[in-house]
This record gives structure tokens, sequence and C-alpha cells, in this order.
């Protein structure tokens, strides 16, 4: 089985309710109150430190050099692989202290400092999930409740020291659901197959074969308590999805027909929906939607050849997409009706370069707080090379006046992307330049052009830039990393205002 890689303004102030608004003095007092109390509410650089010292100096550039990585929140606190250039790999665990911040388990060389990275922790409610390798096993599954007792392998799925390739790690409540690519070097062809894990080894099973040939494809997301996923064979592309059993493995629709067909571009999941694009082979982009049954998986809208298209997010009863046409080389923020009905244009992203040949803009990052009203993406301006033009932050409320520029440039460099990360609509983190002071550094914005500044600049001036990294909420504080004075990416945290951020929804 082949794996597909393919001004907002300021807050609405309150200006006088009942028989009559302040006076005019009393409302510049009453908006300036509150843009200080919204900025209050943003982290600062005396909330933010390093958490601990894990990785030792490097050698490499900063934007390449190991860091932190694969965070993911258990048992309340953040549980991360660091992965050393000498070949060590390490799983640990932070409640935000350096002394809660400590070694589950480690994993020693194996071939010469090529042992496969400690990645993909997955959570569910009782256990860690994550992929790691051993001398005796090589790379397979492993599984822990967060202490070092009990980390164990999970099972040597593919006995011996070859280890296994698997892939979409979900977590469905208690259970754990995962493909296998399984190899054949005789027929040089592959299979996949679809598992499912209650954490122990009997209990770690395979639930379905594919026939070699068929495609699975990156796009696959959890919607409720089952995995959605896209498979392509010789007959056609279909929808598929699982509950972890064999019985609730169903292919929900046939999408197309025929060894041309379409694939699954992205997929987005929101409000109790899935929202996916399908890239046809006369290039034309289907978007559809599904509440995970066959009946409720529709086909909204086709756009033609001429652009492209990525989805953002849902907002009330819209999806939001952008649409940047191949010639003029401009990008159109539009909505679509989720119960049906045309898109409509909202606002047309400036691009001062669309007139000089290679300029072609794209989103990558799209963040939405849980709950949100907002939609915050990372928006690039392409080039005849690797490197971007331009890189900047926007934000949208769905609305044109409600669609802003946040901040100029993000990274523009083509070996590290700025992340985005929404704790709130009011609070979202990224990375940003400056090119006379601080280089790429943590950054935090409240919404608001206004409300949008640096968190702290961490890398001294003889390294330039801290390349921040894996923005994650775990409880009242908010961890990255970051390469400081220390020679090394190491991780970080700052702390939230219980003021200013709702809490963690259980």
């Amino acid at each position: 089985m082949a794996m597909w890689r393919e001004g907002m303004g300021l807050f609405l102030l309150a200006f006088g309710v009942g028989c009559g608004g302040p006076l005019p003095d009393e409302g510049e007092e009453v908006a300036t109150r509150d843009v200080a109390s919204a900025l209050l509410c943003l982290p600062d650089e005396a909330s933010t430190q390093r958490v601990r010292t894990i990785l030792p100096p490097t050698d490499h550039p900063p934007r390449l050099a190991s860091f932190p990585e694969s965070f993911e929140e258990f048992r309340g606190q953040l549980y991360f692989a660091a992965n050393f250039d000498d070949g060590r790999r390490a799983l640990w665990k932070s409640d935000g202290t350096e002394a809660g911040t400590v070694l589950v388990k480690e994993f020693p060389v194996t071939e010469a400092h090529m042992t496969p990275s400690v990645r993909e922790l997955t959570a569910s409610p009782s256990l860690l999930f994550f992929q790691a390798a051993d001398a005796e096993h090589g790379s397979e599954l492993w599984v822990s409740d967060g202490t070092s007792g009990g980390t164990r392998l999970l099972k040597d799925l593919t006995p011996g020291v070859e280890g296994s390739y698997v892939s979409h790690l979900t977590a469905l409540g208690g259970r754990l659901v995962f493909f296998r690519d399984v190899y054949d070097p005789v027929s040089s062809s592959s299979r996949g197959e679809l598992w499912t894990s209650d954490g122990t080894e009997a209990g770690t099973v395979r639930v379905r074969d594919f026939p070699e040939g068929t495609e699975v494809s990156n796009a696959a997301g959890r919607l409720g308590g089952a995995l959605l996923f896209f498979a392509r064979d010789a007959s056609g592309t279909a929808l598929w999805s699982t509950d972890g059993t064999a019985g609730g493995t169903v292919r929900l629709k046939r999408l197309d027909a025929g060894p041309d067909s379409a694939y699954a571009s992205e997929l987005r999941i929101s409000g109790g929906l899935a929202f996916f694009a399908l890239r046809e082979p006369t290039n034309d982009t289907e978007v559809w939607k599904t509440d995970g049954t066959a009946a409720g998986t529709v086909r909204l809208k086709t756009f033609g050849p001429s652009r492209g298209v990525r989805l953002l997010d849902m907002l009330g009863s819209y999806l939001y997409l952008t649409t940047t046409s191949y010639s003029t080389q401009y990008m159109v923020l539009n909505r679509l009706p989720v119960a049906g009905g045309d898109s409509t244009s909202i606002f047309t992203i400036p691009n001062p370069y669309a007139s000089q040949g290679e300029a072609f803009p794209y989103v990558t990052d799209v963040s939405v707080a849980p709950q949100g009203t907002k939609i915050f993406f990372s928006f690039y301006i392409g080039s005849s090379g690797p490197a971007p033009r331009d890189a900047q932050l926007w934000v949208t409320d769905g609305t044109a006046s409600g669609t802003t520029l946040l901040r100029r440039p993000l990274s523009l460099s083509d070996e590290y992307g700025s992340p985005v990360y929404a704790v709130s609509d009011e609070l979202v983190f990224f990375s940003a330049f400056e090119q006379e002071s601080a280089g790429l550094e943590p950054w935090v914005s409240n919404g608001t052009p206004a409300g949008t500044r640096r968190l702290e600049d961490i890398a001294p001036a003889s390294i330039g830039s801290s390349y921040p990294r894996e923005f994650l909420r775990v409880g009242g504080r908010v961890f990255f990393s970051a390469f400081d004075e220390t020679q090394a990416n190491q991780l970080w945290s700052t702390t939230l205002r219980d003021a200013c951020v709702a809490p963690v929804r259980e």
C-alpha cells in the first residue's frame, strides 16, 4: 500500500447602552481601558522561561538541529520526544517545572546514529502510544502508562530487526487504530493492513487487509468515534470509515470511478462534520462534506481547473476556503453554505507581486481555537526559488471587515515554516521575523494588529533566531521548543492568565 504524499480591527468596544452613549472623552477612556485590558491578557517575557535543558550543544544550524518534538497531552502533562544528534532517542514528560520534567524511557543508539526517531505520540484516555526502535525489534509501536516501568513494546508486528512502517495513529476512545504497510520484495509492491489495539499484545490485532495496489491517502481524520480515510485502487477513489472493528470498517461512498481517479488533497473536521477536497484528473477540485454516513456524504461544489482551492474551517453555517487564480495570482477568501448553495467571495488578499511572474500565493498553517469564531492562517507568496517572497499572518471572522493582516513577515526560509497556534479567539501564538533586532522569535497576538507583539527575544544576537516550534497548550501553560543560549533547541513554556483564557474543557 503506497501512501499519498503530496485589520480585523480592535475588539468590539462598549460605546454605551440604554438611553445614550458616553461623552466623547468618556468613549476614548473606555476604548483605551479595553485595549489595555486586552493587551494585559497576552503572555510576556516575565511569564516565559526555559523549562529544562535537555539537548546538548549542537553543531547543526539552529533551524536544522534536533528539537523537542511530537508534543502530546496525556494525563494533564506534556509528553514529548527528544531525538539526539548522536542517535539516542527518548520519551520525556513535563509538568512545566524543571524538577517535574523527567525522562520516561531512553532508547539507545542502534545503527550508527541511524536509529529511527521516537515519534507520533498519540494519547488515549489511559495509555500513550508512540513509535520507537530498539536493537532487537527495529521500529515498532510502543505503549506507556506514563511511567518508566509501564513503558513497553506493544507488539512486534514484523518479527526481527526490520521493523514496521505504521501510520495514521488515531485514538478512538480507549483503543488505537492504525495502518501498517507491508512490502513484498519479490513483487516490489506493498499492501495495507488496518489494525487496532487495546494496549495489550493480545489485543493488538489486524482488522482488515487491503489488496496490493490500494493507496490510502494521507488525508485522514477522526469524526466522532470513527476514523475517516480514503482508499484508491483501479476502480476509483472511495471514502471509508472505521471504528476499529471488522464490522465497523465500511466503505461509505464511491467518490468516482476508473484508474485515473481523483485524490483527496485535504480533510478538515469541524462542527461534527468532515470536509474534504478531491482533485480530479481534469484538475477540477470538488469540495465535499460528510457526517460519517453514506447518505450524509455529498458534494457541495466543483471549482474549475483555473483555480487552486484550500479549505480553512467552518464558522457558523459556512465552510470557509480560499481560491487562487493561476492566471492572476490573487487569492480570494470564500464562504460556502454547509446546507448547500453557491459560494460567495468575501475578500481578496493583496498580492503586490502578482504582476511579476512567479508569485503564486498559498496558505500553509490554519488554526481555530476550540469553540473559536475566528480563523488564523499563514499566507505565503511564492517565488521562482524555494523560498517565498513574503509570509504573513492573517485572521478572519468570515467578513470582509473582519479579515485583517496581523503581522509580516513570518519566516522567509524554505527550511523552516512559521507555526500558527490559536489558544482562543484573543490569543494566538506564531513566529515572526524582525530584520533589525530579534530575527525569528515567538510572537503572540490578541487578534488585532495593535495587540500583536513579540513574546520574547530568546536567541542571543550571536545566533540570531530561536526558530520556535510545536506550540501546545497543556492546562495553564503553552509549551514550545526554541533554540537558545545553550546552543540547542530546548523546552520552553509561557504561563497563561486564568482571567483571560477559558479553562480547558474536559
